[in-house]
């Protein structure tokens, strides 16, 4: 039998998570841009020519059950810690750990829930650290 279109969506999916990484990056660093863009298209139809609207890489084809991890990382994202000089630790295991029994996903889901889970963190936490400018190590 085969499950329903929202159980579908909502189904842990099992692999290395490297398309979900690419989507996730792009999500993260140009989606909203994008959006942006095409909006001001819209609006001005004789400039529309020279706006710029980036296609997302092949890797990073949106799939039905992204926003399973993405809903899950946008929930859990505060839960870490972060340093007072900038930088940031990956999502606590407790956190995690409550989440996936909130939403009842157990035994080699939760295993493969976390993996992807932290496979996109890991990517925002690489992007962060992109970001941040390298301040200079002092010397004596």
């Amino acid at each position: 039998m085969r499950a329903a279109p929202c159980q579908e969506r909502h189904r842990v999916r099992r692999g290395r998570g490297k398309k979900l990484r690419a989507a996730f990056r792009w999500k993260v660093t140009s989606e909203g841009r994008n959006d942006w863009l095409k909006k001001v298209a819209a609006e001005f139809p004789d400039e529309a020519a020279s706006i710029q609207i980036e296609e997302p890489p092949e890797e990073a084809e949106y799939r039905d059950w992204h926003p399973l991890y993405w809903n899950a990382w946008t929930a859990l994202r505060h839960d870490r810690q972060f340093g007072a000089m900038g930088g940031a630790s990956p999502i606590s295991y407790v956190a995690i750990s409550a989440y996936t029994a909130d939403h009842g996903i157990v035994g080699a889901d939760r295993k493969v829930f976390e993996t992807l889970l932290r496979a996109i963190d890991d990517e925002w936490l690489a992007w962060m650290a992109e970001k941040l400018p390298s301040k200079p190590v002092a010397t004596s």
